[in-house]
């Protein structure tokens, strides 16, 4: 069966929903051009997705209360999560009044698609984030079909790298180092990873300032111009505090990270010096930086 992305993404989406919930956002229109309900019929037209009264899913759409609410009134145990509350209200149906709960009918994906479904999960991750397309990943899936999500995941934005760090705009290799450096920390918890794409991706914002401070005129050279946002300086600072590393530790991996990317030694070597000064809290970090600079022309 052939698959589009936008396709691909709605089965995940649609996946426990009822129609309205599937219908109701207009983020398929603005983001992909496509129509939920176009898409809806589509899929179902595939026979990729079911309408199911199973309250596996239909229970879902319930708050944790009132669900709680329903053993309770049957005088039955209230404790466990959601799935649990459920499977006891399934175990214990005929003890139940479900009458006053307008319940709907909701999507499933067919069961043949199980394994399709768990190998493209990778897709939502790429939708919330960006920059890369879910067509552009979807395709690289198609071919690489071994790698699982995470390698997908990680291998899609790397080559994004490469590819904006031959352009002039390298802000697509800054939003990925930043996105690699977040999915290494929360999903994969690799901090040595994590901490290599934090490194880029603050020494890319410096150097790419720095690019851009040098072609400004002098007047315009007055104005604080160069920055590390305080949450990443405070994730440096973190690392300090809980001894990962000392400050010259990061020194000398910052120097080592930098070492491919496309810019002057000397250039390079000032903008690791800035984010150590704004690291420890100097106040003429960027002073320093643009007398430095200076001392070069």
């Amino acid at each position: 069966m052939t698959w589009e992305a936008e396709e691909v993404l709605f089965l995940h989406f649609i996946n426990g929903k009822t129609k309205q919930q599937a219908i109701q956002y207009d983020f398929w229109e603005t983001e992909y051009h496509r129509k939920p309900l176009d898409l809806l019929k589509q899929l179902t037209a595939k026979g990729a997705i079911h309408q199911s009264e199973d309250l596996s899913f239909t229970l879902t759409q319930f708050t944790v209360p009132i669900i709680k609410d329903l053993l309770k009134k049957a005088g039955l145990k209230v404790s466990g999560n959601k799935i649990d509350l459920i499977e006891r209200v399934k175990a214990h149906r005929e003890f139940i009044d479900l009458s006053h709960l307008n319940m709907e009918s909701v999507y499933t994906v067919d069961e043949s698609l199980e394994t399709f479904l768990h190998d493209t999960i990778f897709l939502n991750y790429i939708s919330l984030h960006g920059p890369v397309t879910i067509d552009d990943a979807y395709s690289y899936y198609l071919r690489h079909q071994d790698l699982n999500a995470s390698e997908l995941i990680i291998a899609l934005h790397e080559r994004r790298i490469e590819e904006s760090l031959l352009q002039s705009n390298k802000y697509e290799a800054v939003k990925c180092h930043h996105l690699l450096s977040e999915y290494y920390t929360s999903e994969l918890h690799d901090n040595d990873k994590s901490l290599y794409h934090l490194n880029h991706f603050s020494m890319l914002i410096v150097l790419e300032s720095i690019q851009r401070f040098q072609q400004l005129n002098p007047a315009e050279k007055k104005d604080t111009f160069f920055n590390i946002d305080n949450y990443t300086i405070e994730k440096y600072r973190n690392m300090l505090i809980m001894k990962q590393l000392d400050i010259n530790m990061l020194y000398s991996i910052f120097l080592e990270h930098s070492v491919q990317l496309p810019y002057s030694e000397e250039e390079t070597l000032l903008a690791v010096q800035f984010i150590i000064r704004c690291i420890i809290g100097s106040e003429s970090a960027e002073e320093k930086l643009i007398d430095d600079l200076a001392a070069l022309d």
